[in-house]
């Protein structure tokens, strides 16, 4: 059955008024960035918190905000001192699911030695998507930042092989994967409406790849708007040019919102009644079309 797009545009629209508030950005990890002004600070949090944006949210914000608060008023000055603190910084780091503590030290000192030798303005990384390019392409620019990192990375290894951790916190530059987080990113950098911020100039929205986390995953299919089971490179992309057919310029604009009916609202994907019943999706939703003959 074809998707009724002026009918979901208007669900979408109602979804966005519902969580275009204050209130839910701390079921985000766009939280952490969203406490500075400095757009350095800005920039690295955001960095940082995309990387480690997979997991639950609980299990996200308890690494992350002992993170941030010992990195102090300003996370992108703290990273570039080299001092007793950074190194008292880095013995507290914790196990983050794949990463060891060992892996997020080499993280740290490697975004500390990243940081020292780029220029001190804004925006810090948006040239190492597209150096060499004449422009953004999604595919190639993403693994072209994810090559960087990983041989920055082995150079704080002393050039030996990444442990798992580290590969899966950057991910694999030659993989076909959805690359969801550092979509992410680069949806909090390009995009200037709530609430991202707006501080890459030469990407534009239309060009980033769909972050597909498990919520867009599920969302997704009950809207009908794919029937796929698995998620790569290639159904981000497609996705991001179904949305561009309600939003050409901005196809990203709903990722925030959508995401929230499965954080929030708690969406299996299967019907439940009192989760059902009040969602503002449920007239365009074929899990509640076939449990209610709607």
């Amino acid at each position: 059955m074809p998707i009724d797009l002026e009918l979901l545009h208007s669900k979408l629209e109602e979804l966005r008024k519902k969580y275009e508030h204050l209130q839910y950005l701390d079921t985000d990890p766009i939280c952490f960035p969203k406490k500075y002004k400095d757009p350095l600070d800005i920039e690295v949090v955001s960095f940082i918190s995309c990387l480690y944006a997979y997991g639950n949210v609980k299990s996200i914000q308890s690494f992350l905000k002992p993170i941030f608060e010992a990195l102090g008023p300003s996370p992108y000055q703290s990273l570039c001192v080299g001092d007793e603190k950074f190194e008292h910084f880095l013995k507290n780091l914790k196990v983050y699911r794949f990463q060891t503590k060992k892996d997020n030290q080499i993280f740290f000192r490697t975004l500390k030695r990243v940081l020292q030798s780029l220029e001190k303005e804004s925006p810090l990384f948006e040239s190492k998507f597209i150096e060499g390019q004449t422009k953004f392409t999604a595919e190639s620019s993403i693994s072209k930042f994810q090559k960087f990192w990983e041989e920055e990375l082995k150079i704080t290894k002393g050039n030996q092989k990444l442990s798992y951790g580290l590969q899966f916190l950057i991910g694999k530059p030659e993989a076909k994967s959805p690359k969801k987080r550092l979509s992410l990113f680069l949806r909090w950098m390009v995009r200037t409406a709530y609430p991202d911020f707006g501080f890459y100039q030469r990407i534009h929205p239309n060009q980033i790849p769909f972050p597909l986390d498990v919520h867009i995953q599920k969302l997704i299919r009950i809207l009908g708007i794919t029937d796929r089971k698995t998620f790569g490179a290639k159904e981000a992309y497609l996705i991001k040019e179904f949305f561009k057919k309600i939003n050409p310029a901005d196809p990203l604009l709903y990722d925030f919102y959508l995401t929230r009916v499965g954080i929030i609202e708690r969406c299996n994907a299967k019907y439940e009644k009192t989760i059902c019943e009040v969602c503002y999706l449920k007239e365009v939703c074929l899990v509640f079309g076939s449990a209610t003959g709607n």
